[in-house]
């Protein structure tokens, strides 16, 4: 299985891997290098699952099937549609008043395909973005 991993720093990817192998041996690796980079005396250290809703259209390629049947929730004429893990490791981050502000980040979850990815690197953007509130308020009121 190909594993995407990406670091997001105050709204950019500054780097992007795709690795072949098992998501939850690629996760640990990722975050014991991550732990390696924390500083424990200015922030906090969090590894947060969410799951990613994503619309592949219809016919599958045989890789993007292998990479989603694990994820699938349902179909319909003309795409499919799966939740994927998306996790978020923050190992450099701080508290502004009562809201908790994500500086730097690694994003690891299941590669897809092309336009999952470029989803999930917008995804990333705003994990570490200083618009990230106002883009969730506008998500909100749709």
């Amino acid at each position: 299985m190909k594993v995407l991993v990406l670091r997001s720093e105050e709204g950019n990817v500054t780097k992007k891997d795709i690795i072949e192998g098992e998501l939850n041996k690629v996760l640990r690796s990722v975050a014991s290098n991550a732990l390696n980079e924390w500083n424990e005396t200015s922030s906090d250290f969090t590894i947060m699952k969410d799951m990613y809703e994503v619309k592949i259209p219809l016919p599958l390629k045989p890789q993007t099937y292998e990479a989603i049947k694990n994820y699938l929730k349902s179909r319909s004429k003309s795409e499919a549609i799966a939740e994927i893990p998306i996790y978020i490791i923050s190992f450099e981050n701080k508290w502004i008043e009562s809201d908790y502000k994500d500086l730097k980040v690694y994003i690891v979850a299941p590669y897809v395909d092309d336009n999952v990815e470029k989803e999930i690197i917008d995804y990333a953007k705003q994990v570490t973005s200083e618009q990230k509130e106002e883009v969730e308020e506008e998500e909100e009121e749709e």
